[in-house]
């Protein structure tokens, strides 16, 4: 048992009270057995191990993240929440955390309180203490996660050896590297704060010993040594959910978070990193969102191996700018590539683009005539397609999710199978 869970159950003893303690983020890190009265909210933060939203947002408008003294948090109905008091937990001017004690009927007297903001004042040298412990601890962790995603070899060596020698991760099994992408669209800038909270957040459900974290001005790395691929998948769509919370995403800014292949040699984390990095990279660049894996991405793979922003307009089918210049709307060159996702089935790509295959037809040879090219030509269609897929990586042909809800020279009608 911590010191600090000790701590925690004795005041609740004393007081006769239920008492947790959570970290500034509200995650819990300490709580006594059940005294009196009990709330929804306790019982889900016990769960959890971190306060609900609505609970966050409670304390959080009633002063809990700068407050300074103990004072009163009001109940709340609608939430299943009694009042408490909150007790502050500061050292040096620095906050660690809270002390909350269930009191739904104010019966604490003022020696009681007192008692409790002695506790308070107890746990917080016991969190600096710790802080300054696990603080040593993550710099060895980051500066060793960074030697392992580095491309030179020996540095992989040596990080290894200092991972076995101080325990800090299991380097007997299969390693998966996930980047989350940070960058707001809004400012174009990366949220740290949010993405190293995140990062914590996932970590602290992780078995010890089980993953590494960093945080870079534009991305986060966590690096999961795990027993199968979708245990791998599930930790990056908690990583992603908490960036989500924590950043305050909303509107059409949504997370993402890149998966490299799984390798079973922690010497070649550094490629399952460089892959999960390309993934958000072209999620970027194709405005996709969620959990990208690297091995889903397809021909995407290939050509994110290319020096992208070295390609000039050039490098692409002339037959493309042609296109391009003459469709105002983006349908012929999204039919265009519709038509060769689905390696020339008209009637999958009539009924992806809710036409009719006259209707296709009728675009497929204005396609040709002011392209000039012949579809029935397999170089042709191949020089097309990578250069529509290159197209969206370098930004010279966004990719257009919709079909145009203009009208067609013919009429589009439903597809029924005939």
């Amino acid at each position: 048992m911590s010191e600090l869970q000790r701590l925690t159950e004795r005041v609740g003893e004393v007081l006769s009270r239920s008492v947790a303690i959570d970290d500034p983020n509200m995650r819990l890190l300490a709580y006594s057995p059940h005294y009196g009265a009990v709330d929804e909210q306790r019982l889900a933060s016990i769960l959890k191990r971190q306060a609900n939203d609505e609970a966050i947002a409670w304390a959080r408008a009633n002063g809990a993240h700068t407050a300074t003294t103990s004072f009163r948090l009001p109940p709340r109905d609608e939430y299943g929440m009694l009042g408490r008091l909150c007790v502050p937990i500061c050292y040096q001017g620095r906050r660690l955390g809270v002390l909350w004690i269930i009191d739904p009927d104010e019966s604490l007297d003022s020696g009681q309180i007192a008692a409790a903001e002695q506790a308070a004042d107890d746990a917080a040298s016991v969190l600096f203490r710790d802080s300054l412990l696990n603080d040593l601890e993550r710099a060895k962790e980051r500066e060793f996660l960074r030697d392992l995603i580095d491309s030179d070899a020996s540095l992989h060596r040596h990080a290894i050896v200092g991972l076995t020698e101080d325990s800090l991760f299991d380097v007997a099994r299969p390693v998966t590297a996930m980047v989350l992408d940070s960058t707001r669209a809004a400012t174009g800038l990366g949220d740290a704060e949010a993405a190293d909270m995140a990062l914590s957040d996932v970590r602290r459900v992780l078995q010890t010993r089980r993953s590494l974290g960093l945080v870079r001005p534009d991305h986060a790395v966590l690096l999961v040594a795990h027993d199968s691929r979708t245990e791998a998948v599930t930790w990056a769509l908690r990583f992603m959910a908490a960036y989500e919370r924590l950043a305050s995403l909303e509107g059409e800014e949504l997370g993402r978070v890149g998966i490299g292949a799984s390798v079973g040699n922690i010497e070649q984390a550094h490629d399952s990193y460089r892959q999960a990095h390309q993934a958000v990279r072209i999620g970027r660049m194709l405005g996709l969102s969620g959990v990208i894996e690297w091995a889903e991405l397809g021909i995407y793979r290939l050509l994110a191996e290319l020096d992208i922003d070295a390609l000039g307009s050039g490098a692409f089918h002339p037959a493309l700018k042609r296109i391009d210049d003459n469709d105002q709307t983006g349908r012929l060159l999204l039919t265009l590539e519709r038509y060769l996702d689905f390696a020339g089935d008209a009637k999958s790509t009539a009924e992806s683009l809710y036409i009719h295959r006259a209707t296709l037809y009728h675009r497929l040879a204005k396609i040709e005539s002011i392209g000039g090219v012949d579809l029935r030509k397999g170089l042709d269609r191949l020089d097309l397609h990578l250069g529509l897929k290159l197209g969206h990586l370098s930004g010279y042909y966004l990719p257009n999710a919709e079909p145009s809800s203009e009208t067609d020279e013919m009429p589009t009608i439903p597809v029924r199978d005939t």
